[in-house]
């Protein structure tokens, strides 16, 4: 018995210290305006890690940051992506992995 609580407690610090290490990493936002592919996104507080033009991760896709000021964000999706968002909805965007593929 003694094991097993050992073990689940193990887990939770685990699971615990995943998640603070993901919730550095990543912002949420509402998302204010969608201009074609482009889309605005308001946040509380916008990660220094947020650049122009560097490519982050939302919604299964890497779209390219156009422009950061103060707490908004101008991401760039590709149309199929930028279709499925709605103005007032919620976004997580994250800091890319650093495994993406480099093209030619």
């Amino acid at each position: 018995m003694k094991k097993i609580m050992m073990s689940i407690s193990a887990a939770l610090v685990a699971l615990s210290m995943a998640a603070i290490a993901f919730a550095a990493g990543s912002f949420s936002g509402k998302v204010t305006k969608v201009d074609g592919e482009k889309i605005t996104v308001k946040a509380d507080n916008v990660p220094a890690w947020v650049k122009k033009g560097d490519n982050v991760q939302s919604m299964g896709g890497s779209p390219k940051v156009i422009s950061v000021k103060g707490d908004e964000v101008v991401l760039k999706f590709g149309k199929a992506k930028a279709a499925k968002i709605k103005v007032d909805s919620s976004l997580r965007v994250s800091q890319p992995a650093g495994d993406e593929l480099q093209g030619c």
